[in-house]
């Protein structure tokens, strides 16, 4: 999934359960979970030849805008009984197992030499079976879902 949908679930997590011993184990696990499903990915021979695909380098251009203005306007847009913070590592912590991919990011485009995947990028690449273009169409509909809850719950 995207930045985007990783972390507004992450938002409907912290302002559905509200208790921080609980917000964030649960929204580190949604991570997981939403990387199950069929999600937007460009599936090249290697990793180089996908991160510099005009598509995917589109797609993760828009994603990490919206992600990171979400992250800032999100947790100080909700006036109910949870404190901004809460929001704001619910939303982090919903998207952190994705930080892997930073780094082998940089090091594919500097043309470093990577290290072997530890024991949580092996789980997290074998569970996500689909990453192809249109895998988009649900990413879409995972934003729309996310965003009228969470406008619910802030409502």
């Amino acid at each position: 999934m995207t930045a985007t949908n990783h972390m507004l679930t992450g938002a409907v997590i912290a302002v559905g359960v509200q208790h921080p011993l609980l917000v964030l184990p649960f929204a580190f696990l949604s991570h997981f979970f939403l990387d199950i499903f069929p999600h937007f990915g460009v599936m090249e021979k290697d990793t180089p030849a996908r991160n510099s695909h005009p598509l995917f380098k589109f797609v993760l251009f828009i994603d990490t805008i919206l992600a990171i203005a979400l992250l800032f306007i999100v947790p100080f847009a909700v006036v109910q009984g949870v404190n901004w913070w809460v929001i704001f590592f619910g939303m982090l912590i919903a998207w952190i197992p994705d930080s892997v991919w930073l780094a082998h990011y940089w090091h594919d485009h500097k043309g470093r030499m990577r290290t072997e995947p530890v024991w949580l990028t092996r789980f997290h690449l074998k569970i996500q079976w689909f990453e192809k273009p249109p895998g988009i169409v649900l990413e879409l509909i995972w934003f729309g879902c996310m965003t009228t809850i969470l406008g619910a719950l802030i409502a």
